[in-house]
């Protein structure tokens, strides 16, 4: 079951990879060509980036669109914000994914007598959430986000879903409308998979050390039970503090990639809500605000509450080995107990600049962010 659930999600880190690498572009003999492939998105990102710069430019008659302004903003920092990321985090630092990733392959191939079965319980049970539940979220999202599209589609005339209008092409040509529709909306399929895809990868990256976590937490309890004091003590201690340091280490090596991630995802979705009030004062319409809204605070749901998960087995962890019978230990054992009991100290949290950890009250000083940047704009422009 555990190595059915980790094949199901490993194909979800091949398929991101995929697509964000065009590796289905086939090899060349040219190395320029081989490499270029990794250009493909940022040159699109840049492009729609372009698109709503030119429209502020030379298309924006006056501030008075308030929903046409929101929505080419956006656009501008959803742009910068992926490719900035990608950059970083998909290209820099690639090396941490990889590792971290054949870290999951070893605990799922590992076959330790006491750790294996709560992996097949708890790991499995997490891989399952985190499969279903990234896929769902990526459905949905794809599905609601159909709304801003076709929102711009009606409100420009049928002419620009986008709201702007792809620079060069006249009005008089016989391609102006199909270019701007179907471009339009090419455009920002790719900018919605891109950005979406990326929180789903470290929603799964989070479940699967959260699934490690609640595995040794479940081996810990082993020790509330006087029968294993006296025969599998030391194997299961043994089990513990290697499991236990294995995590912090991998955890701690994959951190900076988290800190990167989170730094721009949460300034981005924070600038999001703040944009999508706006277009809401524009549309007067309840249903769209809401949406809206919904679309936006749903982003940076899905990226506190793994973060919360796995804050929560860290604590956990610690509540469990305080339970634990370690005063009826053999003195050895205490001394093992000890040194585990010291590492424990040590959360397994993600966290980036300014935010200890990223948790529930993370996603509470986003909202009080996004309502800061909305009081300080709706006061100077109304």
């Amino acid at each position: 079951m555990l190595k059915n659930s980790h094949d199901k999600v490993k194909k979800l880190f091949y398929l991101y990879f995929y697509v964000f690498e065009m590796q289905f572009i086939p090899i060349v003999g040219f190395k320029i060509i081989n490499e270029g492939r990794l250009l493909v998105f940022p040159i699109i990102l840049f492009f729609v980036a372009f698109c709503s710069i030119w429209h502020f430019l030379y298309e924006v008659k006056s501030l008075e669109n308030i929903f046409d302004i929101a929505t080419n903003i956006n656009f501008l920092v959803v742009s910068f914000q992926i490719l900035f990321t990608n950059a970083v985090v998909n290209i820099g630092l690639k090396p941490y994914h990889l590792r971290v990733q054949k870290y999951f392959e070893n605990i799922v191939e590992s076959s330790d007598e006491f750790i294996s079965e709560a992996r097949e319980r708890l790991l499995s049970k997490n891989l399952q959430m985190a499969y279903l539940g990234t896929r769902g979220f990526f459905i949905f999202f794809s599905v609601a986000a159909q709304l801003f599209p076709v929102t711009g589609l009606i409100r420009t005339n049928y002419v620009s879903p986008n709201y702007y209008r792809i620079p060069g092409i006249p009005a008089t040509n016989i391609f102006f409308y199909p270019v701007n529709i179907i471009i339009q909306f090419l455009l920002f399929w790719c900018v919605l998979v891109l950005y979406v895809g990326m929180d789903c990868l470290f929603v799964i990256y989070l479940l699967y050390f959260r699934g490690e976590m609640q595995s040794i937490t479940a081996v810990v309890k082993l020790l509330t039970e006087k029968e294993n004091l006296n025969s599998n003590c030391d194997r299961i201690l043994r089990s513990i503090y290697g499991a236990h340091r294995e995590i912090l280490e991998e955890f701690s090596n994959f951190l900076p990639v988290l800190w990167h991630f989170y730094c721009h995802k949460l300034l981005a979705v924070s600038l999001l809500m703040c944009t999508c009030f706006f277009g809401y004062l524009q549309t007067n319409s309840l249903a769209n605000g809401m949406i809206m809204q919904m679309m936006a605070t749903s982003l940076l749901v899905i990226l506190c509450v793994p973060g919360q998960l796995i804050y929560n087995c860290s604590e956990e962890l610690r509540e469990t080995l305080y339970e634990s019978l370690w005063y009826e230990m053999k003195p050895k054992d205490q001394r093992n107990f000890l040194m585990i009991f010291n590492g424990v100290h040590r959360s397994v949290k993600a966290e980036t600049i300014g935010i200890e950890k990223i948790s529930f009250s993370t996603m509470v000083q986003g909202i009080k962010t996004a309502i800061a940047y909305i009081a300080f704009i709706y006061a100077v422009l109304f």
